[in-house]
């Protein structure tokens, strides 16, 4: 059986990105939106002279950008995947992928209708990451949802045939729990802080229980 995907997001600083590049994610994410979170290509094209990826996937998380900020975050910076995280549309989706050339992920908000979302981006979405819905936050709560709904994201997303990645309120105490569904991957960010900077050992811990799949 296949592993479990890992994405680290939320890399705000040199020494977070030198961090998560040493772990054995599959993905690390970087936030271009409005968030605590926030970096700029500028940054990160400086910090990425000096940090080697080793073969992860950059992944740009954008929240209901104009395509012009998408392609300029493109043409700075090696993204390997776009990540929509707001209210983009099934157009607007396609419009990046033909535009960048570069997969898209959405982000389902965890709610009644959501299944029903999903199925509006069949064969547009290239994976989705599920997420808490929290009022005036797009993500990065450290809040988690209802996980007994998991299964039913997960064989929406094995229809498609696309990876579906779990987030909100993950951490160490709660991983085990939720490793008890059958999903396709895992995506963090508060979850591998202490005061707000990414940690090694909780890294390490989310890893060891992880990466045993």
């Amino acid at each position: 059986m296949k592993p479990y995907l890992i994405k680290f997001c939320g890399n705000k600083s040199l020494q977070d990105l030198m961090i998560t590049a040493e772990s054995k994610a599959d993905y690390i994410g970087v936030i271009f939106a409005e968030s605590k979170r926030k970096i700029n290509t500028i940054d990160l094209k400086e910090w990425l002279r000096i940090v080697n990826l080793q073969g992860k996937k950059l992944v740009g998380v954008f929240v209901n950008a104009e395509l012009s900020e998408i392609m300029d975050a493109v043409s700075e910076v090696p993204l390997s995947i776009i990540q929509c995280h707001g209210t983009e549309s099934v157009e607007t989706v396609q419009h990046i992928k033909e535009h960048t050339k570069l997969p898209v992920w959405k982000v389902i908000h965890h709610s009644e209708d959501a299944i029903t979302i999903m199925q509006e981006y069949k064969g547009t979405a290239d994976g989705y990451v599920i997420d808490s819905k929290v009022k005036g936050m797009w993500g990065g709560s450290g809040e988690s949802f209802d996980w007994s709904f998991i299964p039913k994201y997960v064989e929406e997303a094995r229809h498609q045939q696309v990876p579906c990645l779990i987030a909100g309120g993950i951490n160490p105490q709660n991983l085990e729990a939720l490793l008890k569904y059958n999903l396709d991957g895992i995506d963090l960010s508060s979850g591998i802080e202490v005061d707000n900077i990414k940690n090694k050992e909780l890294i390490t811990i989310i890893e060891e229980r992880v990466k045993v799949k």
